[in-house]
């Protein structure tokens, strides 16, 4: 077993990612969510007034109406849109665990 599978994704051979042929590990998606992480330490330099739990939230949007509108079958999304939409929430996330471990130093002040 290698690392790559146990991190959590659907693996869809339709929704992945192929480079010259060979596809990603990960649906697209996932990949871009993930990647996104790397992303969580340069916010220690952002401005802190940046960070709410409001815009953590908002940036969830855009994958939660492409995801419910694929399910729901009014449309079929594509790589493309399932990669944005994973940076904006993997973003959105990284903003959340920022926003959340600041409020928690705060406290313990």
């Amino acid at each position: 077993m290698n690392f790559l599978s146990l991190i959590p994704c659907h693996r869809r051979p339709d929704r992945t990612i192929h480079i010259k042929g060979k596809p990603m590990p990960l649906c697209a998606r996932c990949t871009a969510i993930y990647a996104s992480y790397i992303l969580l330490p340069l916010f220690y330099f952002a401005p802190k007034n940046l960070f709410t739990l409001g815009l953590s939230i908002f940036l969830q949007l855009p994958m939660l109406i492409d995801g419910l509108t694929q399910r729901w079958g009014l449309r079929e999304s594509n790589n493309v849109l399932r990669v944005i939409t994973g940076i904006l929430s993997g973003i959105g996330q990284c903003l959340f665990i920022w926003f959340m471990s600041y409020m928690i130093i705060q406290i313990l002040k």
